[in-house]
Parts: structure tokens; sequence; C-alpha cells
């Protein structure tokens, strides 16, 4: 063999240079898409594991410190809103309210439901005239009568705490002041303490004779276990007195402290309270029945 075809067998076994050009293309764009996977790959473990830990956060709630920022504002806004106390603030009833077991006893107030005898630590400010118009509203009568006590008590479950207890009375030489005339003879009901229970100034209070003023809320507005319903203040005399069993707001009437010689009656027993020299406690309080008709008139 010459060396011209030495050459040209060596050459035959060399690798064509546009094959071995595109080989290479293929590796390199094999290469670049296996990166491309491989970052997308990663970037979604890393949404997945930002999701668990944002979850983690939210379950544990708040950091302690964030709750106590938190409960330092909320602390800081209630004082903020919270009325002033003192000798300066708070002054505008013209007669002064004593107290009764902690509670105000002066005379204004009413019960949080229609016909309901309350405690005055359960009593919200609304004159007498807006307290009689909206029983007339209401569908209740305004009424002067003579009450006198029958029959037996009708009572609510006795295994209810605080269960309602209500005490028959029948009405005689009744004037319906306002609303549906109420005949004599009537029944009515008087809310107060259970049987057996201790009454006392915080319970319906009679005069003697029984001569009362009240308002005569019906069975359909109460819901109550009878009906109609009495809220009533005692007439002693030419005065109607009013007491903290009634919840009663005379303020603007400028009552007086009740000191006549009579004592009333708790509804249905118990030892009577009133007379000459009574404590301020007992938050007896007397207004002319001559300017009570005239607030009637007026609602």
């Amino acid at each position: 063999m010459n060396l011209d075809e030495l050459n040209d067998a060596l050459s035959s076994s060399d690798p064509d240079p546009h094959a071995v050009r595109a080989l290479i293309e293929r590796k390199r764009m094999q290469g670049h898409q296996r990166m491309q996977r491989m970052l997308a790959a990663s970037g979604s473990l890393a949404v997945v594991v930002a999701l668990v830990v944002g979850i983690g956060v939210l379950a544990r709630g708040p950091s302690s410190s964030s709750s106590s920022s938190a409960r330092a504002g909320g602390n800081a806004a209630a004082q903020a809103s919270a009325p002033a106390t003192g000798s300066g603030a708070g002054n505008a009833s013209a007669v002064p309210g004593p107290t009764l077991g902690g509670a105000a006893a002066g005379p204004k107030g009413q019960p949080a439901a229609p016909g309901a005898s309350s405690s005055s630590d359960s009593c919200a400010a609304i004159s007498l005239k807006n307290t009689i118009a909206d029983a007339l509203r209401g569908g209740a009568s305004v009424i002067v009568a003579t009450g006198t006590l029958t029959g037996k008590p009708v009572t609510g479950n006795p295994a209810t705490a605080g269960a309602a207890a209500f005490y028959r009375m029948t009405l005689s030489s009744v004037q319906t002041l306002r609303g549906p005339a109420v005949a004599p003879g009537s029944t009515a009901w008087i809310p107060g303490p259970a049987p057996g229970a201790t009454a006392s100034v915080t319970s319906a209070l009679l005069a003697p004779d029984g001569r009362l003023f009240a308002i005569v809320w019906p069975k359909a507005a109460t819901h109550d276990l009878v009906g109609p319903t009495l809220r009533l203040a005692p007439i002693v005399g030419t005065d109607v007195v009013f007491t903290p069993s009634g919840c009663w707001d005379v303020t603007a009437l400028q009552p007086s402290q009740y000191q006549a010689k009579t004592q009333l009656r708790p509804v249905p027993s118990g030892k009577p309270v009133g007379g000459a020299g009574q404590p301020a406690e007992n938050g007896l309080y007397a207004v002319p029945l001559t300017t009570v008709e005239q607030v009637v008139a007026q609602a």
C-alpha cells in the first residue's frame, strides 16, 4: 500500500464534523431541559414548605407579645370610653339617691320588662311621664283604686332559680285616669317574692287602707303566668309614695322623702317599712297625687 492509499484509509474513519456538532447540540439542549425541570421542582417544594409554615403559625395564634399588645390597647380604649367618676361627675339628679344593698335606691328607674316588679339595681332612668306614655302605647291602663289581697299566689316552677310569684288582688273604687277602662271588682296580680321568702322594701308596698296608684299591664303585653299585672305605688293621704320596688323615676317632680307616720306593708307580708324618721336607705319618696294626675294627663 502506498502513502496515498494509507492516508485515504485513515481519513475514512474520521467522524463527520456536522454529525459531531449536531450531537453536541442535542446534549446541550437535554442538559438545559434537565436543569429547568430541577429548578421547577425545587420552586414547587419551596412553595409547599412556605405554606406549611404559614398554617402552623396561624394554628398557634398570635405570640404572647402580640396578645399583650392587643390587651393593652383594649384596656386603654375601655378606660378612654369609661364615664368619669368622682365628686365632679354624675350629679344630674335633683334628689340624692340613697343606696340599698349597694344599688341606687333614689327616686328613679324602671324595670327592664313591663309590669314586672324589680329591685333598684335593674332599673333604668326613664321619667314618670315617659314611663306612662310607653305604657299607654303598649295597651296598659293607669288607675287610682283600692286593692285587697285575696286568694293564693300563683308561682312558676319552684325548681327554677328566681321563679316568679304573683299575688291576687281585687280592685275597688277604681278610677281609670288613662287607657282602657278597668271595672270595679276586677282581679289583678302583683309580682312579688316567692312564698316563704322574706319581703322587704324591695317588694311591692301597700298602704294600710289599700289605696294605690298603678299601671295595669294586660297579660298579652307581659306574657306572665297571670294577668293583668299591677305596677303600683301606695297612696297615703294626698301623696303617692314611690318605692324602689316600682323603679319609678320621679326626680323631675322634685319629690320629698317620705316621712309620714303611716307605715307600708310589703306584699305578701313582712315587717312594715316607712314612717316618721325612716332611714334614707329605704328610698321612699312622696309626690302629691294631684301632680301625678297632671303628669298622667300630659303623657
